[in-house]
């Protein structure tokens, strides 16, 4: 990313892409991550193509509403062609506005799931499987305010349902090479994907020992999070990356949550070719 372009204010992935949300934790948590660096490396009326690659590392709860943290890996990879862009954490999608401070459409997504063996709390529960989410995004550029907001359905899997995710964002450019990003960000789910990740039906309950629980739709959870993009050479950048969440009331009461507030910290660095 280079800041002397000012692109990560226009560009149309930066929201897109940072839905943290530390795989399963950045998507979960809904909050800026690592992904803010991907963003930006090229306008969407531009015809160049963009191909950025790197790693990263995170320290993330072992599943949300976990009191227990692990270390995760991460991947930076990311595709973007003009308005058409493409990658791990931001899955595939177009922008259909042609203004660079609006910018909407359609966005194919992956969902994780959880494994049971993630955390001795989840035994008995059976695991979630992934699928594929299909919705569409906004985004709006008020420079250096920003609001977005995605809604997505689940196309089959465990957790088969709607989700909806709004955020408010600001851009605080630090010196040519440096640039913070904030977000503030709630999610909604409806009552299939809160059941899934919170409830326990009687079967869960009977292997695992909890207590059955059935779940409403409704906030599933809302948090801040914030960037520090630092950028070495034209094509070489790194992120430091924090987040704290709070979850909704109907996920906080469930006995599988054993904490109701959470968080990330994580790095990364990347190459943009």
């Amino acid at each position: 990313m280079n800041p002397h372009t000012n692109t990560v204010k226009t560009s149309p992935y930066y929201f897109v892409n940072a839905p943290l949300t530390m795989l399963v934790m950045i998507t979960t948590l809904g909050m800026t991550t690592t992904a803010n660096a991907e963003a930006g490396l090229v306008k969407k009326n531009d015809s160049k193509s963009t191909f950025t690659l790197g790693a990263g590392v995170a320290y993330v709860p072992e599943y949300e509403g976990s009191e227990d943290y692990k270390v995760s890996a991460l991947p930076v990879i990311s595709y973007r062609n003009g308005r058409f862009f493409a990658g791990a954490l931001g899955g595939i999608g177009y922008d259909l506005s042609s203004k660079e401070n609006l910018s909407f459409g359609p966005v194919l997504s992956y969902q994780f799931g959880r494994e049971e063996s993630d955390n001795e709390r989840l035994e008995g529960l059976g695991d979630i499987d992934p699928s594929a989410t299909l919705g569409a995004f906004a985004r709006w550029n008020l420079q250096p305010f920003s609001l977005n907001s995605t809604v997505k359905h689940s196309l089959g899997g465990d957790a088969n349902g709607a989700q909806i995710k709004l955020g408010a964002g600001y851009t605080l450019p630090l010196n040519t090479k440096d640039i913070i990003n904030f977000e503030a960000s709630i999610g909604w789910s409806d009552q299939e994907v809160m059941e899934a990740y919170f409830g326990v039906s009687p079967v869960q309950s009977s292997r695992s020992g909890l207590d059955e629980y059935e779940v409403s739709s409704g906030i599933r959870r809302y948090g801040l999070g914030a960037s520090w993009v630092h950028t070495f050479t034209p094509n070489v950048f790194s992120t430091l990356n924090a987040g704290i969440y709070q979850l909704g009331s109907e996920a906080a009461d469930s006995p599988i949550t054993t904490s109701d507030t959470g968080g990330l910290i994580g790095a990364s660095v990347g190459y943009k070719f």
